[in-house]
């Protein structure tokens, strides 16, 4: 009764007590006040019932607890209600999170592989990878201007600065040399006997910066380069078509990758710029810096490779997507744009990804453009070959976990030393 008249705006009043009323129970009367407009609906309660000796009528004293449990239910409810959207939003927040890093790691792998057997059977009629590496720098440089320009992308704060240029110019160059190499390589040798030297990137980046960076190393990490090199070093002895100038090519492109990765530690905050800007910034200088080389290596016969690649497409039956006879031209720049498209994805996956992350997906990449390339051009693998492809490819994987545990040790350490 006490709840029905906390919820209904009752107003219960103690009944008065006299002595008698020790000794016998008191008539409780009810009398009821018809609510007007103007006054809230009110009803007296005496007792129609008995009453103990000592008992209490009921007041708004005494519903107040029963008011007060019922509010504290209904706010409960309503927080639980928030809670559970609360907790729908970061469910859902994740959910796109895990879509868009999915897509840009599939856009990474799809982009590369399609680049790398575009850029195989693009050096198969025109075998100039100094020209086609300045070809492929000089389209993605552009892309990024029109896209700077059109505010697809957002350009740099105060625009690409004499400064930015300056900081640039080493990693650009280490990136230059690192992709003319690797055309090189892709010339004179298979695409997966490549991606087998490239996994030995890591042992190669550990002796430089250990040798003319002051870095140093566990004990742990240097022990993860046996299984690369070993691997690498295997895999290239049983290689049937192997190419001593395709392994060399290859491994300049290690030479020049490790160096561009140290060079780069500083230029996020050197620049200003980073992700997608950076590697525009890195493509611009690049491809001012190669025009020059390339034309000096190899422009005396640029007229005659560009005039006898369409013969030869044809030829060979080369066609774009292995339907579209689209000729040399649209080849070509389609091409360029994978080669720019794969890296562009690959540093949009690196900034959603923690580094163990992306080092894991890049070693997945591997060994998706094996599998590509050995499907496509149907190029044999010996068995050692494929258990020393594995090997080394695991060994990258295995030396980007214990590179990434030590970073985190010597995070926690130094978080520990400061606090004390």
């Amino acid at each position: 009764m006490a709840a029905i008249g906390a919820m209904s705006g009752l107003r219960a009043v103690p009944l008065a007590r006299t002595a008698a009323s020790a000794k016998q129970p008191a008539v409780v009367r009810a009398q009821a006040v018809i609510p007007s407009t103007a006054a809230p609906r009110e009803v007296r309660l005496a007792s129609s019932a008995f009453l103990a000796p000592g008992a209490i009528g009921l007041t708004r004293r005494s519903v107040a607890p029963v008011a007060s449990r019922s509010s504290r239910m209904v706010v409960k409810a309503e927080a639980a209600s928030a809670a559970a959207v609360e907790a729908a939003e970061p469910a859902e927040k994740d959910m796109t999170q895990t879509l868009k890093v999915s897509l840009y790691i599939f856009g990474w792998y799809f982009l590369n592989a399609i680049f790398a057997i575009m850029n195989k059977k693009t050096l198969a009629v025109f075998p100039y990878p100094w020209i086609l590496s300045w070809i492929q720098i000089a389209v993605g440089a552009v892309f990024m201007l029109i896209m700077w320009k059109l505010r697809i992308f957002k350009p740099p704060e105060g625009g690409f600065t004499k400064d930015m240029f300056k900081a640039l110019i080493p990693t650009s160059f280490y990136h230059m040399v690192a992709h003319v190499s690797a055309c090189a390589s892709y010339k004179f040798g298979s695409v997966s006997f490549m991606q087998v030297v490239k996994a030995g990137e890591p042992a190669i980046a550990v002796l430089l910066l250990s040798m003319f960076f002051g870095r140093k190393y566990s004990w742990r990490v240097w022990l993860t380069l046996i299984p690369i090199v070993g691997g690498v070093a295997v895999g290239s002895t049983t290689e049937i078509n192997f190419s001593m100038a395709a392994f060399l090519c290859a491994m300049t492109s290690n030479v020049t990758s490790a160096l561009r990765a140290a060079t780069s530690k500083d230029l996020q905050a050197d620049t200003g710029l980073k992700g997608i800007n950076l590697y525009g910034g890195i493509a611009i200088v690049s491809g001012i810096m190669l025009l020059p080389l390339s034309l000096l290596v190899e422009g005396s016969q640029m007229g005659a490779a560009f005039a006898a690649a369409p013969a030869l497409m044809t030829a060979k039956g080369t066609l774009l997507f292995g339907i579209w006879n689209a000729g040399f031209m649209a080849y070509l720049i389609i091409g360029s744009m994978f080669y720019h498209l794969y890296n562009q994805t690959a540093y949009q996956a690196l900034g959603e990804l923690t580094p163990l992350s992306h080092s894991v997906a890049n070693t997945v990449k591997r060994v998706v453009i094996i599998l590509a390339s050995v499907a496509v051009f149907k190029n044999p693998i010996t068995p050692l070959g494929q258990v020393s492809a594995a090997i080394a490819i695991l060994g990258t994987f295995i030396y980007s976990v214990v590179v990434q545990q030590d970073k985190e040790k010597a995070a926690k350490e130094a978080a520990a030393a400061k606090a004390d």
